[in-house]
């Protein structure tokens, strides 16, 4: 899923409730929103420092959610 895939379903998935504190990507998925961060903060910024924000869970935060990474089978073998 595209970042901006996830925004959508997360501002129709969690509109008008509490949103949650974490929630499962698959790899594809938190890669690109890493990629995304990446990319506006290299745009915004004049120098290579980059400040990310990371989830009690070690997971990067997105829209205040942090992603938590789901397991694999082929990352378990």
């Amino acid at each position: 899923m595209t970042t901006n895939e996830l925004r959508k379903k997360f501002n129709t998935e969690f509109e008008g409730r509490n949103w949650p504190m974490t929630y499962e990507v698959d790899s594809a998925t938190y890669g690109n929103v890493c990629q995304s961060i990446f990319d506006f903060y290299k745009c915004q910024s004049h120098d290579d420092t980059l400040h990310i924000k990371v989830g009690p869970n070690n997971g990067i935060l997105f829209k205040n959610i942090e992603l938590i990474l789901i397991e694999t089978k082929e990352r378990n073998e």
